[in-house]
């Protein structure tokens, strides 16, 4: 089972475009190293700290501010801060006025990405990796997962999971994010149950930059998800498909959105599994689909994808389960 879910994770290559949250923190230009942008985000106010020098290589403590304008991009004056408290002085009060730079455009490429565009020029920052590691390394941890089923529950509008990136590993030549649904919050780790029901393959698509990962839902159902990763959130679909059969990539996947809930330090410190498998037949992993409306997911919009990549991705996927059957 575990190797049904790993060559799922790595056959999609080309997901749709969706909504994101940008991320708060520190941003730097990996390519000119040396200065670093501070944006803090609250509610849609934005707050930017440039750390940047003069051309005499003074440094200096630029800000701006603003609305965001369509949850990704704004515009505000660049003012200056000097005379301020040097470190362990006696306080001074700093004098802040507006400088004769002109105005920085910021406007967010996703999550952790944005363009600084100001004095002509347009710079690429990102957030910051300071600890965690590659794309699929800084997924270990735990992580509250919400998908929005409103157009396909007759009950109910959301439905939250939580899913435990625990390792990564590299399987049968494949390099791999590994974990699993948690069986409950007690457990910070994937206990033997979860590992036996409902684990779960992760890869990252670094041509597109998109995170794919395949969970078992169910005895009978697989969840796929196709995802934009930021450092402590994820946004992205995700697609319900009964196990021998394909993910349907012509209709449009449910929304889901997750936020990273305990660190991998705090997955790793745990003393699990802190159960183990039971043969229990009273017990049973109920899955989303059976929560799930099936006529009203197979009368989903029409999904983004192309023609060509659809096609792509499900000739690969028949491919794989034929390479399965017959091992």
């Amino acid at each position: 089972m575990r190797k049904i879910m790993t060559l799922c994770a790595l056959m999609l290559t080309s997901l749709t475009s969706w909504a994101f949250t940008p991320e708060s923190g520190l941003y730097w230009n990996a390519d000119e190293p040396g200065s670093g942008y501070t944006f803090e985000i609250q509610d849609n106010f934005f707050f930017g700290v440039f750390y940047v020098y003069d051309d005499a290589g003074i440094p200096f403590w630029y800000t701006t501010s603003g609305f965001l304008d369509g949850n990704a991009y704004v515009e505000g004056d660049i003012f200056i801060s000097e005379d301020g408290p040097c470190l362990a002085c006696t306080y001074t009060p700093n004098n802040t006025f507006t400088s004769n730079l002109g105005k920085a455009q910021i406007n967010f490429l996703t999550e952790t990405t944005a363009t600084i565009t100001m004095l002509g020029q347009t710079l690429f920052v990102e957030r910051f990796n300071f600890f965690l590691g590659d794309e699929l390394q800084k997924m270990r941890g735990e992580w509250q997962v919400v998908y929005d089923v409103s157009e396909y529950s007759d009950n109910f509008p959301f439905f939250a999971d939580v899913l435990i990136f625990e390792q990564t590993e590299t399987f049968d030549g494949d390099y791999l994010a590994t974990g699993c649904r948690s069986e409950s919050t007690i457990y910070n780790r994937c206990t033997n149950y979860a590992l036996n029901n409902n684990d779960l393959a992760a890869a990252y698509d670094t041509v597109n930059d998109e995170l794919i990962a395949v969970v078992r839902d169910d005895a009978d159902f697989y969840l796929a998800y196709y995802l934009k990763t930021g450092t402590n959130q994820f946004d992205g679909e995700a697609f319900s498909y009964a196990v021998g059969s394909s993910p349907d990539l012509s209709l449009a996947g449910f929304t889901v959105r997750g936020f990273r809930s305990a660190s991998k330090t705090f997955v790793d410190s745990g003393t699990g599994p802190a159960k183990s498998a039971t043969n229990d037949s009273n017990k049973t992993a109920l899955g989303l689909n059976k929560l799930l409306n099936t006529n009203k997911l197979k009368s989903a919009p029409a999904s983004k994808l192309e023609a060509s990549t659809e096609q792509r991705i499900m000739t690969t996927i028949k491919r794989l389960e034929q390479q399965l059957i017959n091992k």
